[in-house]
């Protein structure tokens, strides 16, 4: 049975992909959404994803998929910091990759009633931002 060789090392820091190497159609179909942002808008979502914390980010986003899993006031707080833009600009663009984009019609709503959940909980303490419109 032959086995691949693999005799080049692939820099894990390169946007380049080596040529012999095949791109999975999940993957171009990701690469092609950075297409439809400009620059500044790449890095504001940038800056907007090092905003919440890894357990808020993970936890915003399990309530977005399922009923069950309860934000936490601190990371309402968290969000809210945030701003409405950045929290509905990361939620739009995770779900626009191929992983997630069949479950953005439950996803971005419920990320709207979640931050308006979270303006309602703690929005008071940290100068009530504004809610989404329903």
């Amino acid at each position: 049975m032959n086995r691949p060789i693999f005799s080049h090392e692939i820099d894990p820091d390169s946007q380049e992909v080596p040529k012999d190497v095949a791109i999975s159609p999940a993957i171009e179909y990701d690469m092609e959404i950075s297409h439809h942002y400009s620059h500044k808008q790449l890095d504001f979502l940038e800056a907007c994803a090092d905003k919440p914390s890894t357990k808020c980010g993970n936890e915003v986003f399990k309530n977005m998929l399922d009923e069950t899993t309860p934000i936490t006031d601190a990371c309402c707080r968290d969000i809210l910091k945030m701003g409405k833009d950045c929290h509905l600009g990361l939620v739009q663009i995770i779900f626009a990759t191929y992983e997630f984009k069949n479950f953005s019609s439950k996803g971005i709503p419920k990320s709207k009633q979640t931050w308006n959940d979270c303006v309602r909980r703690v929005g008071n303490k940290i100068g009530a931002p504004d809610s989404f419109e329903q």
